[in-house]
């Protein structure tokens, strides 16, 4: 990942954020990153319980999810690309997630249920929930 920006120091800046919180908030955002929060802690010489405070900080989890976005979003072409090239190969996993990306594939789930012995209130309630089963997937 590359260093941050003016930018996004000023974001840190104006959510309050001091230069050691814009560097750790970076440090989680990278995707590269390997080292475990204790290591990350000695590394830049923080005390743990100051990077857990920070983490329960609204503006903190804040810029750390816009800096995950940020650099989620410079990714996605090659991502996209790859996914591409995979679904050519005929990898079928990845053929569907593409059409499911681009709205041209939904799953079809066929439901057999029985209602002829309900009544029509009850007929009519198990419908209703039915109908907001299959309308949540």
């Amino acid at each position: 990942m590359s260093n941050i920006t003016t930018d996004d120091t000023q974001i840190g800046t104006k959510l309050g954020l001091n230069g050691k919180q814009i560097e750790v908030a970076q440090i989680l955002a990278d995707p590269s990153e390997t080292r475990t929060i204790k290591a990350i802690c000695e590394d830049i010489e923080l005390p743990r319980r100051t990077f857990y405070n920070w983490v329960g900080k609204k503006e903190f989890v804040e810029f750390v999810n816009s800096l995950i976005d940020k650099y989620t979003d410079a990714e996605l072409a090659g991502v996209w690309g790859a996914l591409a090239r995979k679904a050519r190969t005929g990898d079928t996993h990845a053929m569907k997630l593409f059409f499911e990306l681009k709205g041209k594939y939904k799953e079809v789930k066929e439901i057999n249920h029985n209602i002829d012995n309900l009544t029509d209130e009850d007929r009519e309630q198990r419908i209703k929930e039915l109908m907001n089963k299959v309308s949540d997937q």
